[in-house]
């Protein structure tokens, strides 16, 4: 009697709970312990990210060389060298290439000095009167000293190596062989980064083109490659000349350094005579083209488009 009585309490109180529900009464869900629950996962906490670490400002190798050249000669405007060969020079500037022919102590001599063409003061006077920033490709010249093996006729020996050659061309060289694992390797980024200060630009430069002219190559193009202005021999109006400069000399460079340059980059042309070509009356050069890479360089480029 008494299972028939909890039976009928039993279908009353579900019939009732129904009938709640279609009223849209509450309902009230009764969790049961040991049963998945349907509260709101945890979030998964978010990590901090760690601060970048600061890239440390780039100081120049050469600060105390400059300092001492200048101290001997106030013509001083910089410093190069080449890690793996003896080019490790000041950087001269004199009126009327006055350096072709003189050293620091300002003495007379056949190998002259390594220098630039211009100072800033003759860039900040062109740019003063066109929109034109002649100091963003920064020229560096020497002589192909060829029987000492000095000044820039090393430069001959980094793009032979790069070349696959084990000799120099010159055949009166006295390097009888090309190191390739002393000299600058251009298939890493340490052998075409190089430590120049020049005018005031203390940075590491990265090589994207590089090739040499024999004495066939007309006068037009040492014009062309160092952006020479007396006269209005060249020099580029715009960007979109700028780009072509670019584009022109990536096509005749003999190695593939496969580099992204573009036209708001700070560039360094360098050059010095060829190796065979040495007639006075040749135009032979063998030519290297850079970029600043470190730190990022600000220049003011052509306006016009």
């Amino acid at each position: 009697m008494k299972k028939l009585i909890a039976a009928i309490m039993m279908i009353a109180l579900l019939l009732s709970c129904a009938a709640c529900n279609q009223k849209g009464e509450e309902v009230i869900e009764v969790v049961v312990p040991g049963t998945p629950s349907m509260a709101t996962p945890t979030s998964t906490p978010v990590a901090t990210p760690e601060p970048t670490p600061d890239v440390p400002a780039y100081v120049s190798p050469y600060t105390k060389k400059i300092a001492d050249a200048y101290a001997k000669n106030s013509d001083t405007v910089g410093w190069f060298a080449i890690s793996g060969t003896n080019i490790d020079y000041p950087v001269m500037y004199g009126d009327n290439w006055y350096y072709a022919t003189h050293d620091l102590n300002k003495k007379k001599i056949t190998s002259g000095s390594i220098y630039t063409h211009f100072n800033d003061a003759y860039y900040a006077n062109f740019l003063s009167q066109t929109n034109i920033n002649l100091k963003q490709n920064i020229v560096i010249t020497g002589h192909n000293s060829r029987v000492s093996g000095t000044m820039f006729h090393q430069l001959h020996h980094i793009q032979e190596v790069n070349l696959g050659k084990t000799k120099c061309a010159y055949a009166k060289c006295t390097s009888a062989v090309l190191d390739p694992n002393v000299l600058p390797n251009f298939s890493t980024p340490e052998g075409r980064t190089w430590d120049i200060s020049i005018l005031g630009i203390d940075a590491q430069w990265e090589v994207w083109a590089m090739y040499e002219v024999d004495k066939k190559e007309p006068e037009s193009t040492l014009y062309y490659n160092t952006w020479f202005p007396s006269d209005k021999k060249y020099y580029p109006e715009n960007q979109k000349e700028i780009q072509d400069w670019i584009d022109k000399q990536v096509s005749r460079s003999q190695y593939d350094f496969n580099a992204e340059v573009g036209v708001s980059d700070q560039f360094l042309t360098i050059y010095t005579c060829g190796d065979n070509h040495d007639s006075s009356t040749a135009q032979s050069r063998l030519y290297f083209f850079l970029k600043q890479v470190n730190p990022a360089p600000t220049v003011a480029t052509a306006t016009n488009q």
